[in-house]
């Protein structure tokens, strides 16, 4: 070797043709401390601030919603007004002084229906059991699973989010005063 000739070292054969190493920026490293300080601000952040959240507006079920839950048996209008067949329902009535939009009703917390109508003041919805579904679109099917509860969410006139749930015994079926 001539003291001629560049000494080429491995990190410039790494480097593509025509660009001088001592030009390129230096780029920003990350110390694994610095990481996984990063790391764990990523999930308290999020975390303290629905914490927050919590605190300054109170939990929806500080917030109740004036409905009446039942379960029950009754003559439900046909597909195509051919009649009516009886089935098991749910039973949801309006007892507020003012209409409630952007009806939920879940069943064990698993089973969901959203209605999209508000529901008017002392007005009751009939719901067939059987529309409830799953987020994967799974039907409830009654008699296979008992309901142990009902939960009602809506919006009440101050914009909050109401919440009812009521409790039901899975032998008898009925509700369960837990006041």
């Amino acid at each position: 070797m001539s003291t001629s000739e560049s000494h080429v070292s491995s990190s410039d054969a790494d480097t593509p043709a025509g660009v001088r190493t001592d030009q390129l920026a230096p780029t920003p490293r990350l110390s694994s401390r610095g990481l996984s300080i990063a790391l764990l601000m990523t999930c308290l952040l999020p975390l303290c601030g629905l914490s927050l959240y919590a605190v300054l507006f109170g939990r929806a079920a500080q917030h109740t919603l004036d409905v009446n839950v039942q379960l029950d048996r009754r003559a439900v209008p046909a597909v195509g007004g051919g009649g009516a067949f009886l089935t098991e329902v749910v039973v949801i009535e309006n007892q507020s002084d003012h209409d409630i939009p952007n009806l939920t009703v879940d069943l064990n917390g698993q089973y969901f229906l959203y209605q999209d109508a508000p529901l008017s003041q002392d007005d009751t919805l009939v719901v067939p059991q059987n529309i409830f579904a799953t987020k994967s679109n799974q039907r409830f099917v009654p008699g296979r699973y008992p309901i142990t509860d009902v939960t009602v969410t809506g919006r009440l006139p101050s914009g909050a989010r109401g919440v009812t749930e009521t409790l039901f015994d899975p032998e008898t079926g009925a509700a369960i005063d837990h006041e």
